[in-house]
């Protein structure tokens, strides 16, 4: 590809100019490495399964030989399929771009709006719809969604429509889609239950892997760390760590809805312009939450890991894992939210003591090990049910009690606490403080090379 001159980058994969124009309108120069190995062999019309990193481009992998291949003169053609609202809201607006200079129309379709008005855009005829598997069904039972003569379907994101149990409506979708079609599966992780489906529902598809067996999975140009801190003192650390940081645009994610809601809330409080999104909101609350956070106007987006598939914004700077998710697939997809298209981007993963397996599965997954990172001016606090005249377990909140909001600042750790034998800097006790290693509280293994 070197020899070949950087507006001719994308012609060279076989693209027609009106999609080429298209391209360079937007500045993209150079295909990434997904985008350059899956765009000639879909536009043959293979079944392609396709892996790559998070934020490497792959709605172009795909979204691109569609529109190429496209019947202009037929209505209801492609089918993309992605697990949550936000993403598919993303992958028909990119797909608008791409198809700036062809006469392609496209909808999206998904839970949270009147049904009525996505029928009344289904009577307009768009050649691709892109919507969430449950709303597709829905419209398909209704009659204003015929799916057996659709010539191309995709699923993006795949292993997570499994995860949050699409994984019926993933099969019902294929068994509808009767006609002849080309079928592409991508995610940034593939799992054994999508290579299973694989064999059931594709002929023959070309497996295109960009993530090497000895490399990691998130992006090389996202540094990440863990940094060691106890569920009382994680609020307080968040705090800290944003104001040291001064993210552009931060992403901190949160286990469950209460705890997003808190967390955001606790920003606030300390000036930081935070906004919580997760499925308890309305839809035109979580679309009003991100137009917020793509125009800057919101700097930190606190959220569930419903966010982590339907952000495309180059300018997150940071991601902050408040909880560390159970799940390491999860992990892929919170961090590749950062360092987007050879951006560079910081991860933060909290752990407490107890996680150490969490992150031990979490670093095997992605091949990498995380780098311990000490908050400067933190110092840990005891534990509430432990201070002098603490109150019941469950009598206060400690994330964001008075004391606490007042303890932003270093400070040494008082008598009683030193008394009781408390290590300020570590998990463990202070006499078996100094032989382990301090701050992550992961148990004594040998290190792998």
């Amino acid at each position: 590809m070197s020899q070949i001159e950087p507006s001719n980058a994308f012609a060279a994969l076989g693209l027609e100019p009106a999609i080429v124009m298209a391209l360079n309108e937007l500045h993209f120069v150079e295909p990434s490495e997904i985008q350059r190995l899956m765009i000639p062999p879909a536009l043959t019309g293979v079944d392609v399964i396709g892996q790559a990193r998070t934020g490497t481009g792959k709605t172009a992998a795909f979204g691109l030989p569609i529109l190429q291949r496209l019947d202009l003169a037929h209505p209801l053609q492609a089918l993309i399929v992605t697990p949550t609202r936000e993403l598919a809201i993303q992958v028909e607006a990119e797909m608008v771009r791409f198809a700036r200079h062809k006469a392609a129309r496209m909808i999206v379709v998904y839970g949270g709006q009147k049904i009525q008005h996505q029928t009344k855009l289904l009577e307009r005829n768009p050649h691709i719809v892109v919507g969430t598997p449950g709303r597709i069904l829905d419209l398909n039972q209704r009659g204003s969604l015929p799916l057996a003569n659709m010539k191309f379907v995709v699923f993006d994101e795949v292993d997570r429509m499994f995860d949050i149990g699409f994984r019926d409506d993933v099969r019902k979708i294929l068994a509808l889609c009767k006609g002849p079609r080309q079928t592409i599966f991508v995610s940034a992780t593939i799992n054994d239950d999508i290579e299973r489906m694989v064999q059931q529902h594709m002929i023959n598809p070309q497996r295109i892997f960009t993530a090497k067996a000895d490399e990691s999975l998130t992006n090389p140009e996202a540094v990440q760390y863990v940094v060691g801190v106890q569920p009382w003192d994680k609020l307080r650390a968040l705090r800290l760590l944003i104001q040291q940081e001064q993210p552009t645009l931060a992403i901190i994610f949160c286990r469950t809805k209460r705890s997003v809601d808190k967390v955001s809330h606790g920003l606030r409080e300390r000036g930081i312009n935070a906004s919580a999104i997760h499925g308890d909101l309305l839809q035109n609350q979580r679309e009003r939450v991100m137009r917020g956070f793509r125009t800057g106007k919101i700097n930190v987006l606190v959220a569930t890991d419903l966010a982590s598939r339907g952000i495309d914004v180059h300018e997150i700077s940071h991601v902050i894992n408040y909880d560390v998710p159970e799940d390491p697939e999860a992990y892929v997809h919170r961090v590749g939210r950062t360092a987007r298209m050879g951006a560079t981007g910081k991860a933060f993963t909290f752990v407490s003591l107890g996680q150490a397996q969490l992150q031990t599965e979490i670093e095997k997954m992605i091949n990498h090990l995380l780098e311990e990172y000490r908050i400067p001016g933190f110092t840990p606090s005891m534990e509430p049910s432990k201070r002098p005249g603490a109150m019941p377990h469950g009598a206060t909140d400690s994330l964001s009690s008075p004391q606490h909001a007042a303890a932003d600042t270093s400070a040494a750790p008082s008598a009683a606490a030193q008394a009781d034998g408390y290590a300020p800097t570590s998990f463990t006790s202070a006499e078996s403080a100094a032989a382990r290693r301090p701050i992550t509280g992961r148990f004594p293994t040998r290190r792998r090379r």
